[in-house]
């Protein structure tokens, strides 16, 4: 009897009103990125959260595939490591240090350094030490500032950074540093979030702000701003836009205490960072594939989707598609491509400009009666570097550049680096290792490998007033990055596109949404890569923006925020579209 029952139920009652209810799972989404640098690998990872709904390509021009973009590295056959410039990571590096520890799970202890005191090099020699403004291990150097210390402390930036920084008073006096001051105005005035301040400013060369508006000395343009110009946004003042002066200084010194302490790798970034994050990636199911170089991006005609053509011949078509490559390797692809061409947010892109760089790794025969000792900085306190390197070089391994230092490098600036104090690999070595990083380097690129070195050895002595090198070369390796780097002249923030280029194509970089988060070079590539990816979420309907953070910059300091409040006030009876008074010192009075 129950059993018929039983039969009777099933043969009556309807399958769906017992089965199970199932909801047909939508196909998942295709997303492209183009690009494996850090943009593109902090999109890949934000989007990665979507895995049940997004299937992920990231598409590298490298067939190396080794990651990092243009701070990607490899071995030689020698099986020495090399990479395309050693990076720094600054304090205020807080979104890049969340994804470094959070998302790829390191140990920023493990693989980056200690924050590490800065020495600045005019074409006259040693300008000032820029010491470690919070905590660090090892000690700074004793600067013997005594009662400075207490009395910075209780200073904002950057009259902290001025007050302990150890300047030569042959290159700079007093009334050298004090000149500074005239550039207050303008510094307040100008909003880093706001497209106004950056329009405003971004139609004047640096060199016309500093001199003529802020009214600085030529000693201190000379001897500070000019080296610091030359190896930040990496160009002569007359070729940098006075937006981009402004806003680089801010981020990497004036916004915070310690904002200009640094921390540097303990090997190369492509090892340390890239190879585990990679990792990571795929082991989401994310596909990231080298020697895909993409030569065209195509309007698929039903729906918004995209067609990715690559050089090689294939053809992915995607739901969206992210450019997470530099400036003028996004110009190059809108050239190519009629898609982004007809999109206005891309207009400006004809006019990004690009700075050549060209790493240099020069490893030495150790030098004769041992290593030389107690020096400060660094991972390290000794090396096998030359004794003379070692002396100039003994309060921190990074020796930062000025323009000028011999003929051939009026523009270009660069920094030094004893990579025995910095490197774990290259301190264990038997040899030294110099590595010298020029910027603006455009004629030292077509330069033969043997003409480079040498070249990079006068460089180095000349810097440092030293007696010329002649320590014996093992082996060098140098990398060639031509026109790669971003370029902020005068009238680029309006190049600059936004995040959201066209239809289901986005951008993300150190030159996208300049007036955006305050941050710059790597930071602001990590930053403007989650924002990619919470725009493409967005608008394809996947909701992800809750379980994604951008950390936003530093609040202004109660002094400095008094001050734009009162800039702000002035604003609004002078009016839009007119700098502030300049100096009462310049040389002469100003306006746009």
């Amino acid at each position: 009897r129950i059993m018929l029952i039983a039969l009777l139920f099933l043969v009556v009652v309807p399958t769906s009103t017992i089965a199970l209810s199932t909801t047909p799972q939508p196909p998942k989404k295709t997303v492209v990125i183009i690009g494996g640098g850090w943009a593109g690998y902090t999109t890949a990872a934000t989007l990665g959260k979507l895995e049940d709904k997004v299937n992920i390509q990231v598409l590298e021009a490298s067939p190396l595939n080794s990651g990092g973009g243009l701070a990607g590295g490899w071995r030689t056959r020698e099986g020495r490591a090399i990479e395309g410039g050693v990076h720094g990571f600054w304090r205020e590096y807080t979104n890049t240090f969340k994804i470094m520890e959070e998302e790829i799970g390191l140990s920023l202890d493990s693989v980056l350094s200690p924050y590490t005191p800065s020495v600045l090099h005019s074409k006259n020699g040693r300008v000032a030490t820029a010491p470690v403004l919070k905590s660090s291990s090892p000690p700074i150097p004793d600067f013997n500032k005594g009662r400075l210390s207490l009395l910075a402390s209780a200073l904002p930036a950057p009259l902290d950074t001025a007050l302990l920084a150890d300047f030569d008073p042959a290159r700079l006096s007093l009334k050298d540093r004090i000149s500074a001051v005239g550039l207050l105005s303008g510094w307040v005035d100008f909003v880093q979030d706001s497209p106004s301040s950056w329009l405003l400013y971004d139609d004047i060369d640096a060199e016309k702000f500093f001199k003529e508006y802020g009214g600085v000395t030529a000693k201190l343009y000379d001897e500070l701003v000019s080296p610091l110009l030359a190896v930040l946004p990496m160009g002569p003042g007359n070729d940098i836009s006075a937006s981009a002066a402004i806003s680089c200084f801010h981020v990497f010194a004036l916004q915070s205490k310690g904002a200009f302490d640094v921390r540097w790798p303990r090997g190369t970034i492509s090892e340390l960072i890239f190879t585990p994050w990679r990792e990571k990636l795929e082991s989401k199911g994310i596909q990231i594939r080298g020697g895909k170089r993409v030569k065209e991006l195509e309007r698929v005609t039903e729906g918004g989707g995209v067609s990715v053509k690559t050089e090689d011949g294939e053809e992915i078509e995607a739901d969206a598609v992210i450019l997470c490559v530099g400036g003028t390797s996004a110009k190059k692809l809108r050239e190519g491509s009629n898609l982004l061409k007809e999109a206005d947010a891309t207009s400006g892109m004809e006019k990004l400009r690009g700075v050549t760089c060209v790493a240099v790794r020069i490893w030495l025969e150790a030098a004769a009666g041992g290593e030389t000792s107690g020096l400060g900085g660094g991972i390290h306190g000794s090396t096998k570097m030359p004794k003379a390197v070692a002396k100039k070089m003994k309060d921190s391994p990074i020796a930062v550049v000025g323009p000028g230092v011999m003929d051939g490098l009026e523009e270009t600036g660069f920094c030094i680096y004893d990579l025995g104090r910095m490197h774990e690999e290259q301190r264990d070595a038997d040899t030294a290792c110099l590595e010298v990083d020029f910027y603006r380097a455009d004629f030292i690129a077509d330069m033969t490998d043997t003409e480079v070195v040498s070249f990079s050895l006068a460089a180095v002595s000349s810097a440092l007033k030293i007696d010329p090198l002649n320590a014996t070369v093992v082996d060098n390796a140098i990398v060639r990055a031509r026109q790669a780097v971003s370029h902020f002249d005068v009238g680029s923030a309006r190049a600059s596109p936004p995040t959201r280029i066209g239809r289901n194509v986005y951008a993300a970089g150190d030159y996208v949404d300049r007036s955006g988060h305050a941050s710059w070079s790597t930071e602001k590539s990590v930053v403007t890569g989650k924002q990619a990816a919470l725009a493409v979420a967005e608008d394809l309907g996947l909701g992800l923006r809750g379980g994604v953070e951008v950390l936003k910059p530093p609040v202004d300091t109660a002094q400095l925020a008094l001050l734009r409040r009162t800039a702000k006030a002035l604003r609004g009876v002078v009016g839009e579209g007119t700098l502030p008074l300049p100096a009462p010192w310049a040389p002469k009075i100003w306006r746009k």
